[in-house]
């Protein structure tokens, strides 16, 4: 049976550059990716994003992140590196953010083994729907990353 892969882009997009991750999932859809891999909007959906996700074998998370870099700074990592980044405390713009929806994950045992965090260093959270130059540009980079990393996870399954 083919592995699923998920591909979860939280934000809001009524706020500028906190919908990165939903920006990021249309600029997926033109990249041809492979069978099994879904592309979810999970919003500000909160831990409702769990239910999402509980079935899928391997997660990638889109998100932007707030660790004090320069806007349009592109991180990878996993859900243990968390407490790494400069600022985590910060880290999601939702409430409850994605540390304590990873969180509660792990400990009711819902997410996937295998799951990576993207994130991208908002410049503006302000109302609106456009991202800042900064993001605009960085988007289509962004959705090469994940989907450079759906296709390597799928070649490690054939």
């Amino acid at each position: 049976m083919a592995k699923t892969v998920a591909v979860l882009g939280v934000g809001n997009i009524l706020l500028s550059d906190d919908g990165a991750g939903v920006h990021v999932l249309k600029e997926l859809e033109k990249c041809g990716l492979p069978q099994g891999v879904e592309l979810l909007e999970g919003g500000t959906a909160g831990m409702d994003l769990l239910y999402l996700v509980e079935e899928v074998d391997s997660l990638i998370v889109v998100d932007s992140v707030d660790a004090g870099a320069e806007p349009g700074t592109i991180f990878k990592f996993n859900p243990n590196d968390i407490s790494l980044i400069p600022g985590a405390h910060n880290f999601s713009l939702h409430q409850p953010g994605l540390i304590e929806t990873m969180n509660a994950g792990r400990v009711l045992c819902k997410l996937p083994p295998q799951v990576t965090i993207f994130g991208i260093q908002p410049k503006c959270v302000d109302w609106g729907l456009d991202l800042s130059p900064e993001l605009q540009v960085q988007i289509p980079e962004l959705a090469l990353l994940v989907a450079k990393e759906v296709r390597a996870w799928h070649l490690a399954d054939d």
